[in-house]
């Protein structure tokens, strides 16, 4: 049987099993649908991680034996000294971004030339990045920070926003991969399913009505002819976006948003530890008595927990 292990490296600190007891937990917490990914653990109290501060750069593996796996690499956020304990708990580095405000006007950009910019003024590197939807103008303002301005141009393109296991923004559309395969009976400890119905069967986009019947590349904002964008029919959600300046795009937000309600199926997969899990990946759940949980799904949340008395245990959510 594999032995679970751990490297945790925090500023000039190194913590392993076979070097130190100095951990009692781990708990890495990555999620699409959250500004950050976190990560929180015990130390037991003593001068080694008595010597952690705020702010230090903390980097996490997991995994077994020789095999370990970057999971997060972030900064400690709080440090909670307890009477035999420390808890330490951090950020990634998607924390730069939620501490970005800025006043900036583009013209003629894409959506993913807005988010590397504000990428790039956070000091936080990017990956996979495209292009989505192009704005003659698109105004960005401190009222919100940079997160929250990029999860909105997520949103309009349909795509996801989050850090992966590199350290580097990603922002694109969901494309499956060769899936991270569970089985009943076998790798699955514990599984969940929601499945909600729709709030709406349809959806309107109301734009600004600049260039909507001359193209997006124009920046007149002069015809009173209305700009509208509609997927779907039925019981509708109408959504006013000033920052939609033509018909193309508000059919495509609309879209977008359109295809976001629809994904009512959504649920969770407890494992032992797999630590090569990662967001944005593709999951197969086979053998399941409720049918609704078999097949292929996006992986939109991983979290890892490790301790001495618990072993390695992984939980997966998942969305269809």
């Amino acid at each position: 049987m594999l032995k679970p292990t751990y490297e945790i490296q925090i500023g000039s600190e190194t913590f392993e099993p076979n070097t130190s007891g100095d951990v009692i937990s781990i708990r890495v917490n990555l999620d699409m649908d959250k500004p950050a990914d976190s990560f929180e653990i015990v130390f037991m109290m003593n001068d080694r991680s008595s010597s952690l501060g705020k702010g230090d750069d903390a980097s996490i593996s997991l995994g077994y034996e020789d095999n370990l796996v970057k999971v997060l690499k972030g900064t400690i956020d709080i440090i909670e000294p307890r009477v035999s304990k420390i808890l330490v708990t951090g950020l990634s580095f998607a924390l730069r971004l939620l501490d970005l405000r800025v006043n900036q006007v583009y013209e003629n950009q894409s959506a993913g030339n807005i988010v590397s910019d504000l990428a790039g003024r956070a000091n936080v590197s990017t990956g996979e990045v495209s292009d989505g939807l192009r704005f003659p103008m698109y105004a960005i303002d401190d009222t919100k920070n940079a997160y929250e301005h990029i999860r909105d141009l997520a949103e309009k393109c349909g795509f996801d926003v989050y850090i992966n296991s590199d350290d580097k923004l990603v922002f694109k559309k969901y494309e499956r991969k060769s899936p991270h395969t569970f089985e009943y009976g076998k790798d699955i400890i514990q599984a969940e399913v929601n499945d909600q119905k729709p709030m709406a069967v349809s959806v309107l986009v109301c734009g600004e009505s600049p260039s909507s019947f001359k193209g997006a590349d124009t920046s007149h904002w002069l015809t009173k002819r209305e700009v509208e964008g509609v997927a779907g029919s039925g019981a509708g959600l109408s959504i006013q976006d000033p920052t939609v300046k033509d018909k193309d795009s508000a059919e495509k937000v609309a879209e977008a948003k359109l295809e976001a309600l629809e994904r009512s199926l959504s649920g969770t997969v407890k494992t032992i530890g797999k630590a090569g899990v990662k967001l944005g990946e593709t999951i197969e759940v086979k053998g399941m008595p409720n049918a609704k949980m078999n097949g292929e799904f996006q992986i939109r949340s991983v979290e890892h927990f490790l301790s001495k008395t618990e072993g390695f245990t992984t939980i997966i959510g998942w969305r269809k």
